[in-house]
């Protein structure tokens, strides 16, 4: 690449021919060495890192979601540059790419146009070989950490559910799926400190009795605050049959309490349940690649008591379930619908334009059923619950759920390492994105009224108040929600307003959902509420 050299008025300018540029440094002494380029650690080298952030870059400029200026992203990328050597900036100005030491400039390089990723996967390379000259922290660095330091950087501007993982963050991610040494939770990380989402049964953490909402405020008596929830999950899980202390604080009370834990394997059991009074009760805590055949299972061991009249409906919880695996959630909706759209999903690339369609088996037998959700119902379990509802197959209850309605792809690199990109939004069956809006229940329980109930429901909102059980949200609230495909940020908050999410679950809903379901001319009613939207689809 043609250097440009820019002045710079110091102490002892000094002129040092650099690879891909030459440039004029500002030395405090003509004493100072430099390192011939030959001896770069071998560590990091043009032949194997071209590759990765070229193949990178690509990806993301192909897949994420929205369009993207590369050449932006590449610049904050090397910006990620200081945390390896503080001295070290990399910055735009105009047509040109900088490189400075301390306050020593460097030299520039054109910027190639926005969206070459090929030319500035060059550039990228060219800046790390070239500070690698200067700085010795970048020079001993392994080409590992310069890959997470840059990609991190760079899919930092993207969204929050877009991210790196390193070719040995990336292993153990594999390595994860089939089981891993941990305590049993769910987490979130919110603010300084670690929510606890759900607990797992029979999990160290269910046997030392943590709870959900727990909050989590350091590990092994460091402190939480700052981490990504990479770092928590990485404290967190560990060799099996090692010990972990995370230190909790409850109910949003002025102390904590210590608990020491033993990891275990975690096999991943996300589908429990248990019979109450004439109802089947299944909970499903998240969506792994073995949710829909555990839940299948569950439903062939009720089949006989549905048979008999012993069960009468079933309440489906997914209150706290924080998502999964978008086939798995295909899956569990399509054991309860017969025909339909599961959910689509849509983005830039071709490939992430798709929908899901239901089969002709319900192995629910249409038997009447109450989806439970609330504020940390998100991504997979908001599929199910919008395609339950929104085919009038069951009443959702509960509060608005958490809003995460994005698909994720996860691309391996030339090093192994691993990019994980948002790709695509999903759209329920009536249509509406459930990205930042999540699934309105027809019966709210997290307020007292809803002003425009709706005359139509006079009787109906008569009827719940008498059991106690919430709110009713009306036809035309529903409407208004299906509205638009992509609603703007006012819109949805106040249409978020109608039924406040609420995170903490209760025993109310399931007191609710009974009672509901003990009333077939009640629960007809509430089924029905939405099934409008797409009965003509």
């Amino acid at each position: 690449m043609r250097l440009i050299e820019r002045n710079f008025m110091g102490i002892g300018l000094f002129s040092r021919q650099m690879k891909g540029f030459s440039a004029l440094l500002a030395l405090v002494s003509s004493a100072c060495a430099f390192l011939p380029v030959e001896e770069i650690s071998p560590h990091f080298t043009e032949r194997d890192a071209t590759p990765v952030f070229s193949a990178g870059y690509s990806y993301i400029s192909e897949r994420f979601i929205e369009n993207v200026n590369i050449g932006d992203l590449t610049v904050n990328g090397l910006e990620g540059l200081t945390a390896i050597d503080p001295q070290l900036d990399v910055s735009r100005n105009g047509d040109y790419v900088n490189l400075s030491l301390g306050n020593s400039f460097l030299g520039s390089m054109p910027a190639p146009s926005d969206n070459d990723t090929e030319a500035w996967a060059d550039l990228t390379v060219e800046m790390i070989e070239n500070g690698r000259i200067v700085s010795t922290p970048l020079l001993e660095m392994q080409a590992e950490d310069i890959y997470s330091n840059i990609f991190q950087n760079m899919v930092a501007e993207l969204d929050g559910f877009s991210r790196y993982a390193s070719a040995i963050e990336a292993r153990r991610n594999r390595a994860a799926r089939d089981g891993f040494g941990g305590i049993g939770v769910q987490i979130l990380v919110d603010a300084d400190d670690v929510l606890v989402v759900s607990v797992l049964p029979g999990t160290p953490a269910e046997e030392k009795e943590l709870q959900d909402n727990d909050r989590i405020t350091h590990i092994d008596d460091e402190p939480v605050a700052g981490l990504t929830i990479r770092d928590v999950v990485s404290r967190l899980r560990g060799k099996i049959g090692s010990d972990v202390t995370v230190t909790i604080n409850r109910d949003d009370s002025d102390s904590t309490f210590s608990v020491t834990l033993s990891r275990r394997l975690i096999v991943g059991v996300t589908v429990t349940h248990k019979i109450m009074d004439d109802l089947g009760y299944i909970r499903i805590t998240s969506f792994n690649k073995r949710t829909s055949k555990s839940l299948k299972n569950v439903l062939a061991e009720m089949e006989p008591a549905i048979e008999t009249g012993e069960i009468k409906g079933i309440i489906l919880d997914l209150r706290s379930n924080p998502g999964g695996l978008l086939d798995q959630a295909v899956e569990v909706a399509d054991l309860f619908l017969t025909k339909g759209t599961i959910v689509s999903t849509n983005g830039r690339h071709p490939d992430s334009n798709q929908s899901f369609f239901a089969g002709e088996d319900d192995k629910a037998h249409n038997f009447p059923l109450a989806v439970l959700i609330n504020g940390n119902t998100a991504s997979a379990a908001e599929i199910v619950a919008a395609a339950l509802q929104d085919h009038g197959r069951a009443v959702v209850m509960g509060s608005n759920s958490y809003g995460k309605g994005t698909v994720q792809n996860v691309i391996t690199l030339p090093n192994n390492g691993e990019l994980t990109l948002t790709w695509s939004r999903f759209h329920a069956p009536s249509g509406y994105t459930l990205h930042d809006l999540g699934v309105l229940p027809t019966i709210c329980t997290s307020r007292e009224n809803i002003d425009n109930a709706g005359k139509e429901n006079a009787e109906f909102v008569r009827r719940l108040k008498k059991l106690h059980a919430g709110v009713v949200v009306s036809e035309a609230v529903f409407s208004q929600w299906r509205a638009e495909e992509l609603p703007n940020k006012e819109s949805i908050e106040k249409l978020r307003a109608i039924c406040p999410s609420r995170k903490k679950t209760s025993d109310q809903d399931i007191d609710v959902a009974k009672q509901l379901l003990s009333e077939p001319t009640i629960y007809n009613r509430a089924m029905n509420l939405s099934f409008p939207a797409i009965a003509n689809r």
